[in-house]
């Protein structure tokens, strides 16, 4: 996509064969990419919007991808991204549910039934753990440690494996589920109405019902960013927060501290003031 907009433009502005292309003709393509609000002459819906901060990124990782094989196969003798530094991201607040939105969620799926003490199941998982989309999923019985108050993640990013822990709230939603509602053949923890492991569309799908019916707006990797928010608002520290959404850098995990403000630090320093920490003297 990205190598295929970069010829269209470079033939609509008549720019030379690839090997005689500068930065000047590159930064010319990334004014159009990140100012042009219609793009491409085409008639899609993103083409017309205007485009993101990360989208440009995108662009400029891809293109450079290229050009860099380009000059390693030596079809061309100056590459023109050699000297280019890529375009910077728009840094957003990640936002988290409140308080008043996850009782709303646990509200609509309050029932006895086997569906809703499944459903208050995930959510209390979610919420809990941070788990990815894909690590539920594939959470089977083995991977349940009530001893320990743990979850066995077999399936991680990169396919890692890591265990962490399970609050005792959350315990008491999954041993519900599990002794007294949860049937059928497959050993995947969670599984739909017919007994059969649940899937990640079903899952997606299964949380955005619940969004809607509570008014919310929800989906998983939402209730991971307020597990992650929450767990520092309770004064978990960044490197534990690390391990525990099994992310490989820090810098991924230190995002959530930005979206952290004055009332956070304000609490923070209550709790944590060095000088009233030293007691009497």
């Amino acid at each position: 996509m990205a190598l295929r907009n970069f010829i269209w433009y470079c033939k609509q502005e008549g720019f030379p064969e690839v090997q005689k292309l500068t930065a000047v003709h590159v930064r010319h393509f990334f004014w159009y990419l990140a100012s042009e609000s219609h793009r491409w002459n085409s008639t899609s819906p993103a083409a017309k919007r205007q485009a993101t901060s990360t989208t440009v990124n995108g662009y400029f990782r891809a293109l450079r991808t290229f050009f860099n094989w380009l000059e390693r196969e030596e079809l061309i003798i100056e590459n023109p991204f050699k000297n280019l530094k890529p375009p910077k991201i728009d840094k957003k607040v990640i936002q988290a549910l409140s308080p008043a939105e996850i009782d709303r969620l646990f509200k609509v799926c309050s029932g006895k039934n086997m569906l809703d003490v499944r459903n208050r199941a995930i959510l209390s998982v979610f919420l809990d753990t941070g788990l990815r989309i894909s690590e539920l999923v594939n959470l089977t019985l083995d991977d349940v440690d009530f001893d320990n108050g743990s979850l066995l993640i077999r399936k991680g990013k990169g396919g890692k494996q890591r265990v962490v822990r399970i609050g005792n709230r959350a315990q008491k939603m999954l041993w519900r589920y599990i002794t007294i509602y949860r049937k059928g053949e497959s050993n995947h923890l969670f599984i739909n109405r017919n007994g059969e492991s649940l899937n990640l569309l079903g899952l997606k799908i299964l949380i955005k019902r619940l969004g809607d019916k509570a008014k919310v707006k929800v989906h998983p990797h939402k209730l991971r960013h307020t597990f992650a928010i929450s767990f520092l608002r309770a004064g978990g520290d960044v490197f534990s927060l690390q391990y525990l959404l099994g992310h490989s850098t820090l810098q991924m995990t230190q995002r959530y501290l930005q979206s952290l403000n004055a009332n956070d630090a304000a609490n923070a320093h209550k709790k944590f003031s060095p000088l009233d920490n030293l007691g009497k003297w």
